[in-house]
C-alpha cells in the first residue's frame, strides 16, 4: 500500500519551522487546543518548530517487517518470530514472499506490551513495598 502525502515538510528548514511555531501560537490563541485533535496538531506542529521530523500514516498503512521493527523498538528478526508465532497478522504481496503489516496491529502490540510492562513494575513495586525483593 502507498502511503499518500499532501506535503513533505522538512524540518531542517528555517521557513518551515517558523510557520509551524506561528500556526501552534495561532491554535493556542484561538484555544483550539482545548480539544483533543487541536491538542495533538498543536504536538506535531511544536514538533516541527523544534526541527524534528513528525510522520503521520493511516491506520490501515502497511509497514514492512523492518518499519515495525524499528517502530516497536526491536529488531526485524524479533518481528519475524512475532509474524511465524501470530502474534502480528501480515498479508503476502501478490506473487510475492514480501509481507506486509497494518500499522493498526503495531500500535496495538506496542500498547498490549506497554501495558504488560506496567503491570509488571506495579507487581514488583509491590513485592519491594512488602519486603519480598532481594536487593542483590
Amino acid at each position: 500500500m502507498v502511503a499518500h502525502a499532501l506535503a513533505t515538510l522538512d524540518p531542517i528548514d528555517p521557513t518551515v519551522r517558523a510557520e509551524a511555531d506561528r500556526l501552534a501560537a495561532r491554535l493556542a490563541e484561538d484555544h483550539d487546543e482545548d480539544t483533543i485533535v487541536g491538542r495533538a496538531m498543536r504536538s506535531m506542529l511544536d514538533n516541527v518548530a523544534r526541527g524534528e521530523r513528525v510522520v503521520v500514516l493511516r491506520a490501515d498503512q502497511e509497514l514492512t517487517p523492518a518499519q515495525a521493527a524499528e517502530l516497536i523498538g526491536v529488531t526485524r528478526q524479533f518481528v519475524d518470530r512475532l509474524l511465524a508465532d501470530g502474534v502480528l497478522a501480515f498479508n503476502r504481496l501478490p506473487g510475492s514472499k514480501h509481507r506486509r503489516i497494518k500499522l493498526s496491529d503495531v500500535l496495538a502490540l506496542i500498547a498490549h506490551r506497554e501495558r504488560e510492562r506496567a503491570g509488571h513494575a506495579a507487581v514488583r513495586d509491590a513485592f519491594a513495598d512488602m519486603g519480598l525483593l532481594d536487593n542483590a
